[in-house]
């Protein structure tokens, strides 16, 4: 699939976008001893520069599926660079911190909403079999912001101050915001997604706030107050996700986490994110405050991981393509868990270069498991609900961010304050604690690990390779329709209703000119579009009632449609089974994704269909043979 001109340039005006948010996330953390020092506040304090605008963006993410319901690409996004340029403002010229945070806050609104917004565009540009090598491109773009974040905030650190730095960022978001004024169009189907309601706003908020709130500030004093609001926030969540499931238009579908796979990818990439951002921020004190490194230094130390982790996305986006992402994601997270168990064992004479390297490993670890893991949870997804996917994806990643952080900081907190309780020299107290912090975050990272043993899969490489005397291929292809009728990219509407018609199908592959599956379309999409502009037009019935009401207009937008390629209406991506998948495997891709029937496919290309009728016929005559057999 090639992407347009205007698609390349709208697609690159917002993954800019996406680098100046990101690079303002990653110039704070080598910034916070100087703020510290500024302001006069301490660790736990200005922890909350990097967990308050995480929770903030946690909040807000989902709010971006009913925005991207309710309004434009375009102006979703140009409105967020202006909010965001006006909150980073704030933070430079803040006099004390109280307005310092307020800034970040408001830096932390916008980019809660425009990063799913640009994860969802390239979802739904992209179709399923290219979508890693495309989310590789956007991650090595964004990597590179942590890649020179610290770096050039150490610089600028050294030599100016750290209000320059959000100066600097203030006139990139403006340019942003002037490129996406002339190069943006709208993407994706927009509905009615009703009003929004402020009860789950509420509910969300007290409840990441309450449970983030508590968690954090039980590393500076432990008391029961604080283990009542994290009690309290945790009890919203839990009516804001069962008032979800009760809307008829919620906030945040969050029935995406009844797919299996999603549910799984998702909870692995939040221990991935909670592991990174809480590194990112324990680092930079390690560095500065208990070593005595200056500001410059540190970023250097961080900087060769940030890049080799920004120069993997698009090697393991292609790698995810061809071979799928079990073995990335059990490499990464194996290499993660040993690199994490080594930070536990710093000290206060731990060389710079076993830093580096301990760094630069760890992060190249998750560089081989957040693009593929997350790729594939998302994958799991029909593009109907794709908004609401990355929407959850990414709240319960920044929650699990915050979470982390708050939590591997809360632990390094109390266990310095327990030793230095006890005589032991400030600066080995603190050592202590932050060696205590990567055990607990070395256990995660194994949690983690267990759960891509257990769950993740190949469609087709494990397929093949726990099917070795092909005895499942077999059973498949027995009971497999080998008719499969096919559409090429170029075939337009008019092309497709013939064949429907002619075959007395409902709908048909888009393959590509290597009969390889890229999208899918069906006599669902021809009703959507003749019965877009008329919400009550959603069956047969009331399709034929308007047709006889305004047989003219009708008439043109068939003719419209008919011209039009089948790529412009059919669904991007191919939901599919290998060849060599076993029947509860393929019941359970039919039952997960609500399915009538799905293609069988060997080395990527449609080689027969299944229905679900197919396995019901196959399992009653198994089970008669059987009853006869012993009968």
């Amino acid at each position: 699939m090639r992407l347009t001109r205007r698609q390349t340039a709208m697609i690159a005006v917002m993954i800019f976008g996406c680098f100046i948010t990101t690079l303002n996330q990653t110039v704070v953390s080598p910034a916070q001893p100087s703020i510290m020092h500024d302001m006069g506040v301490d660790t736990t304090t200005v922890q909350w520069l990097t967990t308050g605008f995480t929770l903030v963006n946690a909040i807000m993410i989902p709010i971006t599926a009913w925005l991207t319901d309710k309004f434009s690409t375009r102006a979703i996004f140009i409105t967020g660079l202006l909010v965001f340029t006006a909150g980073t403002l704030v933070a430079g010229v803040a006099p004390n911190f109280a307005l310092l945070l307020v800034g970040r806050l408001v830096q932390a609104a916008s980019v809660g909403v425009m990063m799913p917004l640009v994860m969802t565009v390239m979802m739904l540009i992209f179709p399923a079999d290219q979508r890693g090598s495309a989310m590789g491109v956007f991650s090595i773009v964004i990597a590179f912001a942590p890649a020179v974040g610290p770096s050039l905030a150490g610089v600028v650190i050294d030599h100016y101050n750290w209000r320059v730095l959000f100066f600097g960022i203030a006139a990139l978001a403006v340019v942003a915001a002037v490129a996406a004024f002339f190069a943006l169009d709208d993407i994706g189907e927009r509905r009615d997604p009703g009003r929004l309601d402020w009860t789950s706003v509420a509910m969300s908020t007290l409840g990441f706030g309450g449970l983030l709130y508590g968690c954090s500030t039980l590393g500076s004093s432990f008391n029961i107050v604080d283990v009542v609001i994290a009690l309290v926030g945790a009890a919203f969540i839990v009516l804001f996700f069962l008032r979800q499931l009760r809307l008829d238009h919620p906030m945040l579908e969050v029935r995406v986490l009844f797919n299996r796979q999603f549910l799984i990818g998702t909870a692995i990439v939040m221990i991935v994110q909670a592991s990174m951002l809480a590194a990112g921020v324990l680092m930079p004190i390690y560095l500065q405050s208990l070593r005595g490194f200056s500001a410059t230094t540190s970023g250097l130390v961080l900087l060769p991981g940030a890049l080799l982790m920004g120069l993997l996305g698009p090697i393991t986006g292609r790698l995810f393509d061809k071979y799928g992402p079990r073995a990335l994601s059990l490499t990464g997270l194996g290499v993660l868990t040993v690199a994490t168990l080594g930070f536990s064992f710093l000290s206060d004479d731990t060389s710079l270069t076993t830093i580096v390297i301990l760094y630069t490993v760890r992060m190249a670890a998750i560089g081989l498991v957040n693009m593929p893991i997350n790729t594939w949870a998302m994958n799991a997804l029909d593009n109907s609900v794709m908004n609401h996917g990355t929407s959850v994806n990414n709240t319960l990643r920044q929650v699990a961010g915050s979470l982390g952080t708050a939590l591997l900081v809360s632990v390094s907190s109390i266990v310095a304050s327990a030793n230095t309780g006890r005589g032991v020299e400030p600066v080995r107290a603190n050592i202590v604690g932050l060696n205590w912090a990567f055990a607990i975050g070395t256990a995660l990272c194994a949690a983690a690990l267990a759960l891509a043993v257990a769950f993740v899969r190949n469609r087709a490489a494990d397929a093949r390779q726990s099917d070795p005397d092909d005895a499942r291929r077999m059973v498949l292809e027995s009971i497999m329709v080998r008719d499969v009728f096919t559409l090429p990219t170029e075939a337009t509407v008019l092309d497709a209703m013939r064949l429907m018609v002619g075959k007395g199908i409902s709908a048909a592959p888009i393959v590509d000119d290597q009969g390889r599956p890229v999208g899918f379309v069906s006599d669902g999409d021809v009703m959507r579009y003749l019965a877009r502009r008329d919400g009550t037009i959603v069956d047969p019935v009331s399709l034929t009632m308007f047709t006889g009401l305004d047989r003219s207009d009708f008439g043109e937008r068939v003719g419209r449609l008919a011209d039009m390629k089948v790529t412009a209406i059919g669904a991007k991506g191919v939901i599919g089974v290998d060849v060599h998948a076993g029947l509860p495997e393929v019941c359970r891709v039919l039952g997960d994704n609500h399915l009538k029937k799905v293609p069988v496919l060997q080395d990527g290309r449609i080689v027969g269909v299944i229905n679900r009728s197919n396995i019901t016929r196959y399992s009653m005559e198994s089970f008669l043979d059987t009853s006869a057999q012993t009968a």
